[in-house]
């Protein structure tokens, strides 16, 4: 699936699914979105870290290495990523939740997981890059999580 930048003027589906596409979901945003929202809260961060990091571990790292090859600096690849995540992704699935803060917690979300794919993706640093995918989710979901649907005070 191709998606070039008159999407965007195609209403909000258009550019959702153009970030999708960017970040390698295997299916638009909106269903990314529906698939965060949807379930029990207490799994969101949960449902949210097995989506991406399977999905981007079949495309040998997604947005993150495409990215790295793509621009010259790294501060590049973390904001158009992070931006990604912030305006499209994020936002939308915090509304749909239906929590407060949204604009801090999608801040928080992107950071971590830009973090997160930067270390496992970019740098390839152990011993996250090599973890499976359900060892990676248990020890980060919690963080998530917390950035989701948790308490942002304590």
């Amino acid at each position: 699936m191709t998606h070039d930048d008159s999407h965007k003027d195609s209403g909000a589906g258009g550019i959702l699914d153009s970030v999708a596409a960017r970040l390698r979901l295997p299916f638009g945003a909106p269903d990314f979105i529906d698939k965060i929202a949807t379930g029990t809260v207490n799994e969101v961060g949960r449902r949210t870290l097995y989506v991406l990091i399977s999905t981007w571990d079949a495309a040998d790292g997604g947005p993150f290495v495409a990215s790295a090859i793509g621009t010259a600096g790294v501060s590049k690849i973390v904001d158009t990523i992070e931006d990604l995540f912030l305006n499209a992704v994020f936002g939308k699935a915090l509304k749909a939740i239906g929590v407060d803060d949204i604009k801090l917690r999608a801040s928080l979300c992107a950071s971590a997981l830009v973090g997160l794919g930067m270390m496992r993706y970019v740098a390839t640093a152990d011993p996250i890059a090599s973890m499976k995918v359900d060892e990676l989710v248990d020890v980060f979901a919690p963080t998530l999580q917390r950035y989701l649907i948790g308490d942002l005070t304590e």
